[in-house]
């Protein structure tokens, strides 16, 4: 039968002012509901049961777990602290157990000294038989009574503050979902016994061997081969436990693969649109360096040796520049040839298209003159007259430092080799201004590119601020992790082949030996040897076969609560998925209407999951199929709306035989029964007795700070 609270009561504990028979709440099987606004004794309640189920309380001002003892004034009633100088701070809780009806009372005696208060706590049970209260003076009596209330194993399932329920399943753990089965399934014993019924194997396997060495000492064939026997013995004892570490590894790797699998794709992709962006940037940073070493290069066109850009459009000046150059050379000759002639009337005038020396050179020695093509033999006067010209006196007349014709003659010598390359100019300034043109569109491409590159990095989950940086590590983890895999099923299916041949060479062995020597009184031994591994291999068997039981109707049941617990909601909140790893743990994941992951659920749906596996767990139970110890919870709703709710306060008492509910959703101040439209219906089906239970609501009578603040309570259903 289940334990169940039939009644607490305080005396003087926090707001709860007066004795036990002020501040006393009866409960029943189903669901007893507390109801109070902030700061109207809540949390305090539960800390009264905390104070008695394991000696702490949660401290508010400090926001954490504290040791009873070194709280004791703050658990004291402020009123009672300022108006007396000695009484009483205390809790009571009666419950029954199998028939058996128990009192259990913590209390703390306050004395004033001074400016001080001396304390004592003292730790008061009676136990009721045949309608006369027993007092129980021996502690560990004492302390077993106490856990019957709510055993140690099952206290983190059973008492819960608000965000605490989302961790009643450690599901990020190796073995979190393993233990709580165990836990609740009711097959602790059964795991208890296994662990017995192997130590005894090994005992008798030792003891087998001994007695079988000591008979046998001088039997040198018999003793190798007891010492091979004990050596395999220890070989599959250590790779076993190998595999089991094996095992974890490999599901630790399966567990990481998968963590990952998800975020592994987009990770991919950002990888590779982080990739094609940077080099997307190195191709636009060259192209700019290129466009501006092209514009750095103008200075060097319009200077050019070889078409300067600066002549650009002076193709008439140069003309105009030769033939101003040409009629200076003529005035130049004019003025020059009349100052000579005035100096010296003989000088010879030559003819326009005169010979060159050269040419007179060769027209003497050839006596022929090559202007009128007549003979000029030696010696006559044609061939004298060319003589003449050829020793024609030089002037000796100095350059006028005022005559620039070597200055302009240096200008058209210079100018006239870019003559030909000035209508090319506007080509090769056109040819340059096409090269600046194309680069500067490949850039634009380029930066088109990028842009929808960051576009793609984006969309795969990327950041503006470049947050996963993490990605190539992930992508690194994953490749580690599949790894990882691939070796310990290996290194598993290696071990367990090694196993396999000495188990085959130990059945030889003990054939060999049963052969040798049939002593009877071995034999015993042998036989009670058999039979301890008969009595292992049995409860293994059992426990497996009863865990493999819960866990085929478990998934099944959790997903039935989990849909009854999310039933109305607008938001759905997928499919519970269990999946059995290789070294037997469950891992445990929602999974969408494509049966992918479901992520991004809100703090209502991770509590229901939590709370639906718990509730599954219960119900696969071998047996009895609910939790026989009361749950007890503090402000398990503030996430979950009021169809949560309602849910919860109707599936509940099918899976917990007593629930303790600590809410303050049901309240409403400004109303003359404190109940909004959600309590009142709660409190008619409760009324209607469609839910089980009782449901008090908590009042302060005279409004007051923590000094002196009473809290009475109205129970209205009983």
């Amino acid at each position: 039968m289940a334990a169940i609270i039939k009644t607490i009561s305080f005396k003087n504990f926090y707001n709860y002012y007066g004795n036990f028979d002020h501040n006393t709440y009866h409960f029943k099987e189903g669901i007893n509901i507390v109801n109070a606004d902030n700061n109207m004794g809540k949390s305090k309640f539960y800390n009264g049961i905390l104070w008695i189920l394991k000696d702490t309380v949660y401290d508010s001002d400090l926001k954490r777990m504290v040791n009873a003892p070194s709280s004791f004034k703050k658990m004291a009633s402020g009123k009672a602290l300022n108006e007396e100088t000695n009484f009483d701070m205390g809790v009571n809780i009666t419950f029954i157990e199998n028939a058996d009806k128990y009192s259990v009372s913590k209390t703390v005696q306050f004395a004033k000294v001074g400016n001080s208060w001396r304390t004592n706590e003292k730790l008061d049970i009676l136990q009721t038989i045949e309608n006369r209260d027993i007092p129980i003076l021996d502690q560990a009596a004492k302390d077993k009574i106490v856990q019957k209330i709510i055993p140690v194993e099952l206290m983190n399932y059973a008492l819960l503050q608000g965000e605490s329920m989302e961790q009643l399943v450690d599901l990020s753990s190796h073995n979190g979902l393993s233990s709580t089965i165990e836990a609740l399934a009711g097959i602790k014993n059964l795991i208890e016994i296994c662990e017995v019924s192997k130590d005894l194997s090994q005992r008798a396997k030792k003891l087998s061997n001994d007695k079988e060495k000591e008979i046998n000492s001088t039997n040198n064939k018999i003793s190798g081969l007891i010492q091979e026997r004990e050596g395999l013995e220890q070989r599959i004892d250590s790779t076993s436990k190998q595999i089991e570490t094996y095992k974890t590894e490999l599901s630790e790797a399966t567990k990481k693969k998968d963590t990952l699998e998800a975020l592994l794709l987009n990770a991919q992709n950002r990888e590779k649109f982080r990739g094609i962006q940077k080099t997307l940037q190195n191709e636009i940073d060259k192209l700019k360096d290129k466009k501006n070493e092209n514009e750095r290069n103008i200075t060097t066109m319009l200077f050019s040796e070889n078409s300067p850009w600066l002549l650009m459009g002076l193709e008439k000046q140069i003309t105009y520049f030769s033939d101003n150059y040409k009629n200076l050379i003529i005035k130049l000759t004019e003025q020059r040839t009349i100052h000579e002639l005035a100096e010296d009337p003989t000088m010879l005038l030559l003819p326009p298209n005169s010979p060159d020396k050269s040419s007179l050179l060769r027209m003497l020695q050839g006596e022929k003159c090559e202007i009128c093509n007549r003979p000029a033999p030696k010696n006559s006067d044609a061939w004298k007259h060319m003589e003449m010209v050829l020793k024609r006196p030089k002037s000796t007349e100095s350059s006028n430092k005022n005559d620039f014709s070597s200055f302009y003659g240096g200008i058209q010598t210079t100018v006239s080799s870019f003559l030909n390359s000035i209508p090319e100019l506007s080509k090769s300034i056109e040819r340059y201004r096409t090269a600046i043109d194309n680069i500067e569109e490949a850039i634009n491409q380029k930066e088109e590119e990028k842009e929808i590159a960051k576009l793609e990095f984006l969309n795969a989950g990327g950041s503006e601020n470049n947050a996963n940086t993490n990605d190539r590590q992930n992508i690194s983890d994953y490749t580690l992790a599949e790894k990882t895999i691939e070796k310990k099923d290996e290194d598993i299916k290696k071990a367990e082949n090694q196993i396999k041949q000495w188990k085959t060479r130990l059945k030889q062995i003990e054939d060999d030996l049963k052969s040798i020597n049939a002593n009877s009184e071995i034999k015993s031994y042998r036989d009670f040897k058999d039979l301890m591994c008969c009595v292992e291999l049995i409860f293994l068997n059992s426990k497996e076969r009863i865990f493999d039981e819960i866990l085929r109707s478990l998934e099944i049941n959790a997903n039935q609560k989990y849909s009854e617990l999310t039933q109305g909601n607008l938001s759905a909140g997928g499919k519970l998925n269990f999946s059995k790893q290789a070294d037997g743990t469950i891992q445990v994941c929602i999974k969408n209407i494509n049966d992918g992951e479901l992520t991004g659920l809100g703090t209502g749906f991770q509590r229901m999951k939590q709370l639906s596996i718990i509730m599954a767990i219960i119900s696969s139970k071998i047996g009895n199929k609910q939790f026989d110890y009361p749950f007890i919870s503090d402000a398990p709703f503030s996430e979950f709306g009021d169809n949560f709710i309602n849910n919860f306060f109707k599936i509940a008492p099918n899976v917990f035989s007593q629930s303790i509910i600590f809410i303050k959703e049901l309240y409403d101040p400004k109303s003359e029964d404190f109940l909004n439209d959600l309590g009142k219906k709660i409190l008619k089906k409760m009324e209607n007795g469609e839910i089980p239970g009782t449901f008090y609501v908590n009042v302060i009578e005279e409004k007051a700070d923590t000094t002196n603040l009473v809290t009475k309570n109205k129970c209205y259903k009983g």
